[in-house]
């Protein structure tokens, strides 16, 4: 199964109104990849939102012109191949996104020609793994943002995640984060900051609703440095959480190593693809810490969670509604569950 032809595009989704002003308009750019084969097989993969034209630009003149002729069977080997001419000093960035949607297209090709789900390819540990919902957009007021959060509950999803440090106030996203608590009850409630604090403001908006049993606080702090999270999970109980857009296998290595976080957050679509998050998993493993997902894409990190026996819940991001309808095929969510597909590959495929 010789790879003959790789293509890719750039696509730029008008987000619904809720998630206007998350992350600016960038949030729902993404990047689609297809490898064809001799044989006329097509896999697919994506990655998203960061360095979208410089990302298919790699993949389309450099990345086809070095892998073509290669065996697409040869995930190790066509990896190997390309970080030796594109990154050799294994910086991290554009060439770690192409990466990814190209690593998750071969694994597509890989289930399709072995006519199995990539996720039982893994090893198959489970046909569905738990859900939580990320609904608390900046856009949304305290009413919206607490209606959003017990419809997402009535869907059966496991927790609700709500952004912290988006533009307002310490003291307003303390009142956000108590309205949400007394109107859930004792359901999993998660924080992000997307990197937004200092290791002092991260500090104070932990010890203001250390009483409000928050499940997780993802990516509490600015350029999610190591020294400063393990500084922060010295001073607070709140378990920390992070890793949805890191492309380095040395960041996550040394967050294990220095105690920085009680729960990873890998992304198939950002970290290298199901290649890289599969040893990410194997060393949360061996270090005994959990692996939750996390930045979306839940489609492309699926097969890992739910084939890896150390893989956990996912997210479901409010943002990515209008990503999540340019599917054709998805896996489907039922009652806050994410069903493993019984096709063969990734088990989604984009609109053409």
């Amino acid at each position: 199964m010789i790879i003959s032809r790789i293509t890719a595009a750039a696509e730029h989704l008008k987000p619904a109104r809720a998630a206007e002003a998350y992350a600016g308009q960038e949030s729902l750019t993404f990047v689609r990849c297809s490898v064809t084969t001799d044989d006329g097989l097509t896999g697919h993969g994506v990655t998203g939102r960061f360095l979208s034209a410089e990302v298919v630009q790699l993949l389309e003149h450099g990345f086809n012109a070095t892998a073509t002729g290669l065996d697409a069977l040869d995930i190790e080997a066509v990896t190997a191949t390309l970080a030796k001419k594109f990154n050799p000093r294994q910086c991290t960035g554009v060439f770690v996104s192409a990466m990814s949607a190209l690593d998750l297209a071969l694994w597509d090709l890989k289930g399709r020609r072995l006519d199995q789900p990539v996720a039982k390819l893994i090893g198959g540990a489970r046909g569905e793994v738990a859900a939580y919902a990320t609904v608390g957009l900046p856009a949304f007021g305290e009413t919206e943002l607490v209606e959003a959060c017990t419809a997402a509950l009535a869907q059966g999803y496991c927790g609700v995640k709500i952004l912290v440090g988006a533009g307002r106030s310490l003291d307003e996203d303390v009142r956000r984060v108590r309205a949400v608590r007394k109107s859930i009850g004792n359901a999993a409630l998660m924080l992000d900051a997307n990197c937004a604090f200092s290791v002092a403001e991260a500090k104070r908006l932990a010890t203001r609703v250390a009483d409000c049993d928050i499940a997780f606080f993802e990516e509490p702090l600015r350029g999610n440095d190591l020294a400063g999270l393990a500084e922060l999970r010295r001073a607070v109980a709140m378990p920390l959480a992070s890793g949805q857009m890191i492309q380095s296998m040395t960041w996550f290595r040394d967050a294990l190593a220095t105690g920085a976080l009680d729960i990873l957050q890998p992304n198939a679509a950002f970290c290298g693809g199901l290649s890289a998050m599969l040893r990410v998993l194997a060393m949360a493993e061996a270090h005994g810490v959990p692996v939750t997902g996390a930045g979306g894409f839940e489609a492309a990190s699926l097969p890992a969670m739910a084939g890896h026996n150390h893989g956990g819940m996912l997210e479901v991001h409010g943002a990515h509604a209008a990503l999540r309808a340019r599917f054709a095929t998805h896996p489907e969510c039922r009652a806050g569950r994410l069903q493993v597909p019984a096709a063969p590959g990734l088990g989604f495929s984009l609109q053409d």
